[in-house]
């Protein structure tokens, strides 16, 4: 999916954040205040590493660091629903 859309970019998003959880499982293995401090962190940490072309972007396309924020929480419920399913 194209990074040209808002779609396209939440899906980005979501892919970076599953990689992470999937790479650090034992700090995503369950929902506490630690783990959604980690969730909200990661997702900060993807807005402020964003280069001039994604921020240019961003800004044309109406999206916030809300919505990284909302779509990296996504991804986390994804991903503990997808653990607990295994298991």
């Amino acid at each position: 999916m194209s990074k040209n859309n808002k779609e396209g970019v939440k899906q980005s998003i979501q892919e970076l954040a599953m990689g992470n959880y999937k790479s650090y499982p034992e700090e995503y293995n369950e929902v506490s205040v630690a783990t959604t401090e980690n969730v909200q962190s990661l997702a900060n940490g993807y807005w402020d590493s964003r280069d001039d072309k994604e921020i240019q972007r961003d800004e044309r396309l109406g999206i916030s660091l809300e919505d990284y924020q909302a779509w990296t929480l996504e991804a986390f419920e994804a991903f503990v629903e997808h653990e607990h399913m295994l298991n």
